[in-house]
C-alpha cells in the first residue's frame, strides 16, 4: 500500500510522516490539503490506514541539500493529530462560502477535522469513500478513481496546481524557446533586418578600443608606427565608428519598435481565443486572478523580454563572441586565462537562474492569490459589508501579500548579496591578467598599446556579464509566463465540435434525457439516471429542492457540459452529434444567474443577435417589460451597464436577460428562476409576455414557486439527481408525493407571511 502514497507525495513527505511515528507502511490513501482549522494557509497532508485518520500541519520550504547541486522542496513540520477511524463517526464535506471542511457526527455530536478551500473538495470525497470503505471491511480503494502523481516524478518537484501535471523546473525550456520564437514566423523580413543592423552594430562596438586605444598608441603615438603622427585622422575615424554605432542602434531600435508589440499581440489573441474556446468547466476551476493574470502580467512579461530582453541578448552575445575572438588574436595566454575567470563566472550565474526561477514561480502564485482576493472582494462587497468582514479581508489580504513581500525581499537580497560577489571574483581576473600582462610588457614579449587594448576588452566583457546577470532573471520570468501561456493555449476543450456534424437544418425543439449520469466532482453524481422528455412546442415545468440538479439538467441540454452517462437528444439526434452553433443559438437561457457586459442596454440585448434593428431591441424590451424602465434612464438605451455602468437592480437586470433571450427567438426556451429576483406585479406582466413567447416552441421552465409553472403541461419533479414524479399540476397532487409535499410547504409559508402582515399573491 505504501507505493500507493508515493503516488500521492512525494519521498520527503513520507520521511516526514514516518518522523512523527506514522507507519507508512500501512498508508492506504493520502491527500494535500491547503488550510489549519483557523485558515491560515498550510501545506496540510492527510493519510489514513487501516485503524487512524493522520493530518500532518505544516510547510514546504526551498532548502538547498548537503552536497546536492540543486536546491529542492523540504517539509517543516508543526503539528500531527491522529485520530481512530472508529471515533469519527459520519464523514460529511461540507460547503461554505468560499472553503470546506470535513465534519464527523457521532451521538448527535459533530466536531470538525478539516478546513481547505474548494479546490481540494473532490480530494476530500475519496478520502471519505475510503475510510468508509475501510469501516465495511471492503477493498479501500473500491471505486476510487486515484488521481495521477501530484509531484513530478523526475525532481520530486510539486506540480502548481493538482490538475497542471506540468513541472516548472522539468519543462523542456529549449522547446519552450523554439516555440516563442515560431511567433517571429510572420515578421522574417523585419527579424532579419534586426539581426543585420545588430550585426554591424556590434562590430562597431568592437572595433572602437581597437582604434581608440591598440592603433592610436602602437601606430600612432609610437615611434616608427605605420601611422605615426596621424592623431587627427584617428580621432576622426573614432567619430565615424561612434556616429556608425549611434545610427544602427537607432536603426535596429526603430524596426524593433514596430515588430515587438505586434508579436505580443498575437500572442494575446492567441490566448484570448484559447479561452473562448475552452468549456465552461475550465473556468469554473480556475481562479479569476489567475487567468487575468495568464492574458495580462504573463503577456507583458514576455513582451518586456522581446523588447529590453531578447534584442540586447543578442547584441551582447554577439559581443562577448567577437571581443573573445579579438582576445585570442591579440594574445592567447592572457585569452586563456580570461577562459578559466569566465566560465566559473558562467557557472555562478547559472545556479543564480536556478535560485531566481523559484523566486519568479513562488511570486506569481502569490500575485494569481492576491488578484484573486481582489475580484473577490470587489464582486462580494455587499457581502463583506453585511457580515462586517471587511478586517478579515484586509487581514486574509495582509497575510499573502506579507508572503509576497518576503519573497520579493529574498529574491532582491540574494541578488544584492551574489552579483556584488561574482563581479568581485571578475576584477580579482581583470588583477591577474593586469599583473601578468605587465610582466610581460617589462619583457618585451608585448606591447604597452596591445595590453591596454586586452584589458579595455576585457573590461567590455562585464557589460555583457553584467546584462546576462538580469537577462537571467528575466529569462527566468519569461520561461515561467511562457510555461503558463502554451498551457491556456494549448489546453483542450471538453466540448468539442463532432467530427461528422449531423445535417439537421432546422431544430424543431423535441427533447430526450436518457439515463444521464452528471457530476461535477468525481464520486460525487449530481444526476443519478435521469430521464424525461419534452415533445416540440410543448412546456415543461421542473420542480425539485436546491441543489436536485435542476439547473445542471439544463446546461446539459445545452451541452454547456457533457453527460457522463447516458444521452441528450435534440429531434431525435445526440446533441454531441450536432453543431456547437447550431444547438446554442437555438437555446434561449434566461439563467438566475445574470451577467451584463460592459458597454450600451442595446448592445447588451442585442447580444444575442448582433444584427438586430433598434426596432427589434425596443419590442423585446417591451416583451420583456423593461421598456419603461430603460427609457427613464439618463440615456434610455444608449445608458451603460455592467462594470462602471448603471447600476440596476436585480428585477431590472433579470428583464434585460429576458430580452437577451427574446430577440434571439430560439427554438427551445429554457427558463431558469427567470422571474426569481421580480416583485408580484411585474412577475405577472413578464409571466404573461413568456406564455406569449412560450407559444411554438419548446419551454423548460425551472422554478421554486410553484404557481409560475400552472400552465406547463406537465411537470417533472427531480429529487437527489432523478425524476421521482411526473404529469400535469392537477396529476401530481392526487399523487399525494413529493410534489404535494413542496405545494403544502408553500402553502403554509404563505399563511406565515399573511399572518405576519407580509403581502402574496394568493398561490404557491
Amino acid at each position: 500500500m505504501a507505493g500507493i502514497v508515493q503516488e500521492q507525495v512525494p519521498q520527503y513527505m513520507i520521511e516526514a510522516l514516518g518522523a512523527n511515528g506514522v507507519p507508512v507502511a500501512g498508508l492506504i490513501y493520502a491527500v494535500h490539503t491547503d488550510l489549519t482549522l483557523e485558515g491560515e494557509f498550510s501545506d496540510t497532508y492527510v493519510a489514513v490506514d487501516k485503524e487512524n485518520l493522520y493530518i500532518l500541519y505544516g510547510e514546504e520550504q526551498v532548502v538547498k541539500t548537503a552536497g546536492a547541486k540543486r536546491i529542492v522542496a523540504e517539509y517543516q513540520t508543526k503539528s500531527l493529530e491522529t485520530y481512530a477511524l472508529s471515533e469519527l463517526g459520519e464523514l460529511k464535506n461540507e460547503k461554505l462560502l468560499s472553503t470546506s471542511r470535513l465534519i464527523g457526527k457521532k451521538d448527535d455530536e459533530e466536531k470538525i477535522y478539516l478546513l481547505f478551500s474548494l479546490g481540494q473538495m473532490s480530494f476530500i470525497d475519496k478520502l471519505i469513500k475510503v475510510i468508509s470503505n475501510i469501516k465495511e471491511e471492503v477493498e479501500p480503494l473500491k471505486d476510487v478513481v486515484l488521481d495521477s502523481a501530484l509531484f513530478c516524478p523526475k525532481c520530486g518537484t510539486r506540480y502548481p496546481e493538482p490538475d497542471r501535471k506540468m513541472c516548472p523546473k522539468c519543462i523542456d525550456k529549449v522547446s519552450l524557446t523554439i516555440r516563442l520564437m515560431s511567433f517571429f514566423k510572420h515578421y522574417k523580413f523585419k527579424v532579419t533586418v534586426i539581426i543585420i543592423v545588430m550585426l554591424l552594430s556590434t562590430a562597431s562596438t568592437i572595433l572602437a578600443p581597437y582604434v581608440g586605444t591598440m592603433l592610436f598608441l602602437d601606430e600612432v603615438l609610437t615611434v616608427g608606427g605605420a601611422y605615426y603622427g596621424a592623431v587627427l585622422a584617428i580621432v576622426l575615424l573614432l567619430l565615424l565608428v561612434k556616429a556608425v554605432t549611434v545610427f544602427f542602434n537607432i536603426l535596429y531600435s526603430y524596426v524593433l519598435a514596430r515588430t515587438m508589440p505586434w508579436i505580443i499581440y498575437d500572442l494575446k489573441c492567441r490566448i484570448f481565443e484559447a479561452m473562448q474556446r475552452l468549456s465552461v468547466g475550465f473556468y469554473t476551476s480556475k481562479r479569476t486572478g489567475a487567468l487575468m493574470n495568464r492574458v495580462s502580467r504573463d503577456s507583458n512579461n514576455l513582451y518586456w523580454f522581446f523588447v529590453d530582453g531578447l534584442p540586447f541578448l543578442l547584441v551582447n552575445v554577439l559581443l562577448f563572441i567577437g571581443i573573445f575572438t579579438l582576445m585570442f588574436v591579440i594574445d592567447a595566454r592572457l585569452a586563456s586565462i580570461c577562459i578559466i575567470v569566465m566560465v566559473v563566472a558562467t557557472v555562478m550565474f547559472r545556479f543564480l537562474f536556478i535560485i531566481f526561477r523559484r523566486f519568479h514561480h513562488k511570486n506569481w502564485v502569490y500575485n494569481s492569490q492576491l488578484n484573486s482576493m481582489v475580484s473577490d472582494s470587489v464582486h462580494g462587497q455587499r457581502v463583506i459589508k453585511a457580515f462586517a468582514r471587511e478586517d478579515d479581508e484586509s487581514k486574509r489580504f495582509s497575510v499573502t501579500g506579507r508572503k509576497q513581500a518576503t519573497t520579493e525581499t529574498n529574491m532582491l537580497n540574494t541578488g544584492f548579496t551574489a552579483f556584488p560577489l561574482i563581479f568581485y571574483f571578475l576584477f580579482i581576473g581583470q588583477a591577474v591578467v593586469t599583473a601578468i600582462g605587465g610582466i610581460m610588457v617589462i619583457n618585451g614579449d608585448l606591447s604597452i598599446g596591445t595590453l591596454l587594448t586586452f584589458i579595455a576588452y576585457f573590461t567590455m566583457m562585464h557589460g555583457p556579464l553584467e546584462f546576462m546577470t538580469w537577462v537571467s532573471n528575466w529569462w527566468a520570468r519569461c520561461v515561467d509566463a511562457a510555461q503558463r501561456v502554451f498551457e491556456i493555449i494549448d489546453s483542450e476543450a471538453e466540448i468539442t465540435e463532432p467530427e461528422n456534424p449531423y445535417p439537421l437544418e432546422k431544430i424543431e425543439g423535441a427533447i430526450e434525457v436518457s439515463d444521464v449520469w452528471f457530476e461535477y466532482d468525481p464520486a460525487t453524481p449530481v444526476l443519478k439516471g435521469l430521464n424525461l422528455s419534452v415533445p416540440a412546442g410543448k412546456t415543461l415545468g421542473i420542480v425539485g429542492k436546491t441543489g436536485a440538479g435542476k439547473t445542471t439538467l439544463a446546461n446539459l441540454i445545452a451541452r454547456l457540459y457533457d453527460v457522463k452517462e447516458g444521452t441528450v437528444h435534440v429531434d431525435g439526434v445526440n446533441v454531441k452529434e450536432l453543431p456547437l452553433k447550431l444547438l446554442r443559438t437555438n437555446i434561449g437561457i434566461v439563467s438566475q444567474d445574470i451577467y451584463l457586459f460592459i458597454g450600451s442596454i442595446t448592445e447588451n440585448i442585442r447580444y444575442a443577435k448582433p444584427e438586430a434593428t433598434i426596432e427589434e431591441v425596443i419590442l423585446a424590451a417591451k416583451l420583456a417589460s423593461a421598456h419603461d424602465f430603460i427609457t427613464n434612464l439618463p440615456d434610455a438605451y444608449e445608458t451603460r451597464v455592467g462594470a462602471g455602468g448603471q447600476d440596476l437592480s436585480g428585477g431590472e437586470r433579470q428583464r434585460l436577460s429576458i430580452a437577451r433571450a427574446i430577440i434571439q427567438n430560439p427554438s427551445i426556451l429554457i427558463l431558469d428562476e427567470a422571474t426569481a429576483a421580480m416583485d408580484t406585479e411585474t412577475e405577472g406582466k413578464i409571466q404573461a409576455a413568456l406564455n406569449k413567447l412560450q407559444t411554438g416552441r419548446t419551454t423548460i421552465a425551472i422554478a421554486h414557486r410553484l404557481s409560475t409553472l400552472r400552465d406547463a403541461d406537465s411537470l417533472a419533479v427531480i429529487n437527489e439527481g432523478k425524476v421521482v414524479e411526473t404529469g400535469t399540476n392537477e396529476e401530481l397532487m392526487k399523487l399525494k408525493g413529493e410534489y404535494h409535499k413542496l405545494y403544502s410547504i408553500q402553502m403554509e409559508g404563505l399563511k406565515v407571511i399573511s399572518m405576519d402582515g407580509g403581502q402574496g399573491n394568493g398561490n404557491p
